[in-house]
């Protein structure tokens, strides 16, 4: 009789055991279902940092608490970027290698042994909790800067000296020579035929920057931005947010162009020399190809439909920005030219509303905005093609973001580009 009762009591455990072994694996999380989490605490935490860019946040504590939150959201990203890929690669290899049985039996494998340790690229328990943590104390966040301690009123600003010139009908031209040949260009205009009328009112205005260099034409570049004039407009700012949009393959070319913008606004304001005004004809063909441009994309972009703004505080309409990185020095999978010359690496941005996203959605690969800077080839202080990158000559990839309505391409610059001068 005891060895009745024995056997049943083992039996018995046995059986809760081996229960309790299907029920942990099933209540083991997937990746999915991690990588949703962590998702959903980035996305509050970018939210709560997206709203606060309309709150003038002053406080030194906020300020910190602001920059605390971009940098757990770049984390995020990263962790993000890394499961994302993981999990692209076992789709991969689940479709070519084995049955669905077996990929089943190594599933049910693996429930049997909760113990197994976690990969490194997937976020462990203590991972999410802080994540969601910091999540939830976003909303602290937005609380604090909104209750009137971040959002003191702002005082009323007269039109900067290159708005009120652009607003009276002039334009705001700076050039200087290089050294070397060709030379930086700076130049601000109205126009007030707007092509994009439909009875609105108001004015536009374009900006260009560029460098042109003879002797290192790869180390030029060229920034076009069609806006909506105001008295509340800034040319600044509203090159600055621009040049915010760019991935970092741009980073030579936007430091550049921060100078010259810099250089030009102090000069303005000064009314001192070390620039001179551009020639009559030069200044003449810039107006002429930006607004012909600018009219020929607004024809495309159907009947009825209305021009928005890309940046919200800014009323920008159009962006176009052109650079070249040069190659590195013992790059040997850059791309070579007949005579054995490695040719620099041409970058291209395109941003407006008018762009057709049916278009380009059918013809280009397409990308998230944050995703764009990691789908291009890696740049380095203006510089490319270390032994990682094998670009051929016929390389050239384009990128369309429906999103933000940016166009992206790199290919090897075959030739010289056409100069203003």
């Amino acid at each position: 009789m005891a060895e009745i009762v024995g056997s049943a009591v083992a039996s018995e455990a046995v059986s809760r055991v081996i229960s309790s072994s299907f029920l942990s694996g099933d209540r083991t999380e997937s990746v999915e279902d991690r990588a949703e989490r962590l998702e959903m605490a980035v996305l509050k935490i970018r939210s709560a940092v997206a709203v606060s860019e309309d709150l003038h946040v002053r406080h030194l504590p906020l300020l910190q608490w602001k920059a605390k939150l971009k940098r757990v959201a770049e984390e995020g990203d990263d962790l993000l970027h890394a499961l994302h890929k993981k999990q692209t690669l076992e789709r991969s290899r689940a479709t070519t290698s084995g049955t669905s049985i077996s990929q089943h039996l190594i599933r049910a494998a693996k429930s049997f042994a909760p113990f197994l340790r976690r990969s490194e690229d997937e976020p462990s328990d203590g991972t999410l909790r802080r994540f969601e943590r910091l999540a939830d104390g976003a909303d602290g966040f937005l609380r604090l800067a909104g209750s009137g301690h971040g959002h003191p009123e702002k005082p009323v600003r007269s039109p900067s000296p290159m708005t009120r010139s652009l607003l009276a009908g002039d334009s705001v031209e700076f050039s200087v020579q290089r050294n070397s040949g060709g030379g930086d260009l700076v130049m601000v205009w109205p126009w007030t035929d707007r092509p994009d009328g439909e009875g609105e009112s108001g004015s536009q205005a374009g900006l260009v920057v560029s460098r042109e260099d003879e002797s290192a034409w790869a180390e030029g570049f060229w920034m076009c931005v069609v806006f909506r004039l105001s008295e509340a407009s800034d040319v600044p700012a509203i090159a600055a947010s621009c040049l915010e949009l760019l991935p970092p393959q741009f980073g030579a070319a936007r430091v550049a162009i921060r100078r010259l913008l810099v250089l030009a606004e102090t000069l303005g304001q000064s009314g001192g020399g070390g620039g001179s005004d551009l020639p009559r004809t030069i200044s003449k063909w810039l107006r002429r190809l930006v607004q012909n441009n600018h009219s020929r994309w607004l024809q495309h972009r159907g009947a009825g439909t209305g021009v928005s703004s890309l940046l919200p505080h800014h009323p920008v309409l159009r962006i176009y920005t052109l650079c070249y990185a040069s190659p590195s020095a013992g790059g040997s999978s850059s791309p070579v030219t007949d005579g054995g010359g490695r040719l620099p690496l041409e970058l291209l941005c395109h941003a407006s509303p008018c762009l057709s996203p049916e278009k380009y959605s059918s013809r280009f690969d397409l990308a998230e905005h944050d995703a764009i800077g990691k789908m291009l080839p890696e740049v380095t202080d203006g510089f490319y093609g270390d032994a990682t990158q094998a670009l051929s000559a016929d390389y050239k990839r384009q990128i369309w973001c429906p999103q933000s309505s940016m166009y992206f391409s790199a290919a090897p610059a075959v030739s010289r580009p056409l100069t203003v001068s």
